[in-house]
């Protein structure tokens, strides 16, 4: 029987953050099985530990309910921080996905990872993404695509109280993602900044991975990192961004997240955040 650990991911404390379901030694599941596999579970993501096929401690392949991913963050994250406390990787370690290896870290207390490098993509209307957020648009940095692995698009809405009151036409995001590339947005409003901190509220949207509102992402949140360091943000070559999200569905949690940015132009972003463990068992029929 295959074993499951369930932890939560990016968690300010019990059931808060993003939910994770890692499934070892799946070597032996097809990619069919694994579809179903996270199909089955519901939730944002499901990771799959197989064997290292390039030199690094594990491959890891990542399904959300509908397709699966080259990279996500809360995903991998979680996954460190189940494979070090289960002592099958040190507490630095090499994690290969489908955008190559990637650096991780993990204690009893959480995990961190380096993000692939971060790649600026096309500028998006904001008033084309306010109507389809539902929330009128803001001036913290122009509305666009960014990546650290995934591409997303990066959207400021006015204020807190505009991102609150968001009604997204998820039919409307799905559509301008397939159109222009993107996998999900992040809506957010700046809490504050200065001196190369600062602190945003997230409200990030999905529909065309089966995710219609997801609690805490990762991948999202390094990219909105890279995003605001190239706006202006980042002091001193770095900006160290807070991300506060998920308390629209109950489960807020907390991403920090570092960007180098030597003259504002960001190269290397890591994330990290506390992660506590759920449940542990074993899938009977895999």
């Amino acid at each position: 029987m295959t074993p499951v650990t369930w932890v939560d991911v990016f968690a300010t404390g019990p059931m808060t953050g993003n939910q994770l379901a890692v499934v070892g030694d799946a070597d032996g599941l097809s990619d069919e099985k694994m579809g179903h596999i996270a199909a089955e579970f519901g939730i944002s993501e499901t990771t799959f530990v197989c064997s290292a096929r390039e030199g690094g401690d594990h491959r890891v392949r990542i399904f959300t309910p509908e397709s699966e991913l080259p990279m996500a963050g809360h995903p991998l994250v979680g996954t460190a921080w189940v494979l070090h406390n289960a002592g099958l990787m040190a507490g630095r370690g090499v994690l290969e996905t489908g955008v190559g290896p990637l650096s991780v870290q993990a204690d009893r207390a959480g995990g961190n990872m380096i993000q692939a490098p971060p790649e600026a993509g096309a500028l998006l209307d904001p008033e084309e993404l306010a109507s389809a957020c539902g929330a009128p648009a803001g001036e913290t940095a122009p509305a666009g695509v960014w990546s650290t692995g995934v591409p997303q698009a990066m959207f400021a809405v006015a204020d807190d109280a505009a991102l609150a009151d968001a009604e997204p036409d998820l039919a409307a995001l799905r559509r301008l993602g397939e159109r222009d590339g993107w996998i999900g947005i992040s809506a957010y409003s700046l809490i504050a900044a200065s001196h190369g901190v600062a602190r945003v509220r997230v409200r990030h949207f999905a529909p065309g991975l089966g995710i219609p509102e997801d609690p805490v992402t990762g991948s999202a949140a390094g990219a909105l990192g890279a995003c605001l360091a190239a706006a202006g943000l980042a002091e001193a070559g770095a900006l160290e961004l807070t991300v506060w999200q998920g308390a629209m569905l109950r489960r807020p949690g907390r991403v920090d997240v570092a960007v180098d940015a030597p003259g504002g132009d960001p190269r290397e972003v890591s994330v990290g955040g506390r992660v506590l463990p759920v449940m542990e068992g074993r899938l009977v029929d895999a």
